[in-house]
């Protein structure tokens, strides 16, 4: 079973990796990607079933809102966004709407949490502080069921 530490490394594994639109793959990662791919090399699996049931493959530009939170919702268990630890996931509001996802991990600042994501405006998957505009962002917050 992996520990919470597991699922951060495997994530930080990914960083600088581009950021690719549905990208699942070491060519490229999008944010939903990056969770798929972090998920599968930890070897976990989602009511066992493949870590790729978890995924929507055919959005657009602007994801399906809805559709993603219900995926999160069946698959993950749902937080409090202020009881999140490292490895769990935040949905994230990027113009308004809830659809940005990152593994939040334990920035190398003491006492503080970061965040691992690929961000389109980065170009790349990149790791910062959970700072309080993100805070202040985020929608929701799950667990990886085999963390609790």
């Amino acid at each position: 079973m992996p520990t919470r530490q597991d699922i951060v490394a495997c994530a930080r594994r990914h960083l600088d990796i581009r950021f690719l639109h549905q990208g699942r793959g070491r060519d490229g990662l999008d944010c939903l990607g990056l969770l798929l791919v972090t998920a599968a090399e930890a070897g976990l699996a989602f009511e066992r079933q493949p870590v790729m049931a978890l995924d929507v493959p055919t959005y657009g530009l602007r994801p399906d809102s809805l559709l993603l939170r219900q995926k999160l919702e069946r698959f993950l268990l749902p937080i409090a966004i202020d009881a999140v630890l490292p490895a769990d996931i935040v949905l994230l509001k990027i113009s308004g709407l809830p659809q940005h996802l990152a593994i939040l991990s334990d920035y190398p600042m003491a006492g503080e949490l970061g965040m691992i994501h690929a961000y389109a405006p980065a170009r790349k998957v990149v790791e910062h502080r959970y700072d309080p505009q993100w805070r202040r962002d985020s929608y929701a917050a799950y667990r990886l069921p085999q963390l609790v």
